[in-house]
């Protein structure tokens, strides 16, 4: 019996705009699971420089410390991206959230954004539209550890407002299916910001931190759970582009799936903040180059600095 999914499983490659391929360079990814993740000021400054020179289409970076809050945020940031600022003024770049457990109660955690814009070109903002449970390891009696990570609906809607505020294109951080649901209501009612995407996170066995294989959220990278996605936002009255990122899979050694969204239409995050295999320790200009590869061997053009920020909305 046909299923509403087997209308994408038999569409045929199209696409209205160049593929987008945004670096992600670094996260809370350690160098003990990739000796290349960039973790001083100057390594994420020479990795964003590198990524960009190479294509990139957009750079996204988090700071040297994921539990500095607003201002402090911001200005561990500049002490990489005076560096890069420097070299390239007219990067399309944006920042990650701040820990969710240091926040404040009048604290929503992009508290950092409004200074990066002012000094920083930072023109895009990102919003995970739920929590999550993030796996580690394993304790001494084989139970799960890790920690929880997200933002629940009073923060979420103070993310939006400031966004809605400026104006800025927001990537809407996909999860789980509920992050869908939640996020689609601020772009049914109209609350969403011009230049706004998708970003639906697949995610393989090793998560998003851990070293092995083990329990962890979200929905596996395969074709139906793309194909899973792409039928719940035909329901959104704003037809918003859409990214897949493929995180803790070494999903690069299997090209099908990267290749199948690119046929679809779709835009492509990659880098060492989502990548982790422990057979193999790529570099972020590596794992960009692949997926440049990948869309050549598509047939789907490569979209220019000027094209990507055309799509976002932005100059």
């Amino acid at each position: 019996m046909a299923t509403a999914l087997d209308k994408y499983a038999d569409m045929k490659p199209n696409w209205d705009y160049p593929v987008i391929i945004e670096s992600h360079i670094n996260g809370v990814r350690s160098k003990a699971m990739n000796p290349n993740t960039p973790i001083s000021y100057d390594e994420i400054a020479e990795d964003a420089i590198r990524c960009w020179e190479a294509g990139a289409t957009a750079i996204h970076a988090h700071n040297t410390s994921f539990d500095l809050l607003g201002k402090d945020a911001y200005k561990d940031y500049m002490r990489s991206w005076d560096k890069v600022l420097e070299k390239h003024p007219n990067i399309t770049w944006y920042p990650t959230t701040c820990n969710n457990l240091r926040l404040t109660s009048d604290q929503h955690g992009l508290e950092h954004v409004p200074f990066l814009a002012a000094d920083a070109n930072v023109k895009i903002a990102c919003i995970d539209t739920g929590i999550s449970l993030f796996s580690a390891g394993l304790d001494e009696e084989g139970y799960i550890v890790g920690r929880e990570y997200g933002f629940n609906y009073d923060r979420v809607a103070g993310q939006v407002k400031m966004c809605r505020e400026r104006d800025m294109p927001i990537v809407w951080g996909v999860y789980e299916p509920g992050y869908l649901r939640h996020a689609m209501h601020y772009v049914n009612q109209g609350m969403s910001t011009k230049g706004s995407m998708w970003d639906f996170y697949l995610i393989g066995d090793y998560g998003l931190t851990a070293l092995e294989p083990i329990g962890t959220c979200g929905m596996k990278p395969s074709f139906e759970s793309l194909y899973y996605y792409l039928m719940m936002i035909e329901e959104a009255k704003v037809k918003h582009p859409w990214f897949v990122s493929i995180w803790g899979q070494g999903a690069f050694d299997d090209t099908a799936l990267l290749r199948r969204v690119i046929e679809l239409g779709g835009h492509v995050k990659t880098g060492l903040e989502l990548f982790y295999d422990p057979a193999r320790n790529p570099t972020n200009l590596e794992l960009l180059q692949q997926v440049q590869e990948i869309a050549r061997e598509v047939g789907r053009p490569i979209a220019t600095h000027e094209e990507a920020r055309k799509l976002y909305n932005i100059s």
